[in-house]
């Protein structure tokens, strides 16, 4: 199963963006795959089509309710903060809000789909790259 990370999303969805067709092809060849996302991220997602002002909010609203939402209930608290806590121990520490992106992909084992390479010092996680050739 994969986790889809907002920047995915948002590439898939917006047409002008320099990475929609890589995300695209990405989509073509899982979509028959689980997918799911972080609510962090899909709160992201609305949150900027919200502010676009057009259809992206109804169109970003749509998608997203074909996908499974992964919830940030104490579990995956205790579990971001024992994350964040081995990360700065290790001198490789992300974001509060990338921890709370990979938390729930590596406590489904799911794989993240993102391009933000953030993400590659964090060994518990698998994540793949969509905007690689």
């Amino acid at each position: 199963m994969y986790c889809l990370d907002s920047s995915f999303v948002v590439d898939f969805l917006d047409a002008e963006s320099e990475h929609h067709e890589a995300a695209v092809a990405w989509m073509d060849e899982h979509a028959d795959d689980g997918l799911a996302a972080p609510s962090i991220c899909t709160f992201e997602v609305l949150r900027g089509t919200a502010r676009a002002g057009d259809d992206r909010f109804d169109r970003a609203t749509e998608f997203l309710r074909t996908l499974t939402v992964l919830d940030l209930d104490l579990e995956t608290a205790v579990a971001a903060g024992a994350l964040d806590g081995r990360l700065h121990a290790e001198g490789s520490a992300l974001s509060a809000r990338d921890t709370l992106v990979a938390t729930p992909a590596i406590e489904h084992g799911y794989t993240l789909v993102t391009r933000d390479r953030d993400f590659e010092g964090v060994s518990a996680l698998e994540a793949e790259y969509y905007d690689e050739p």
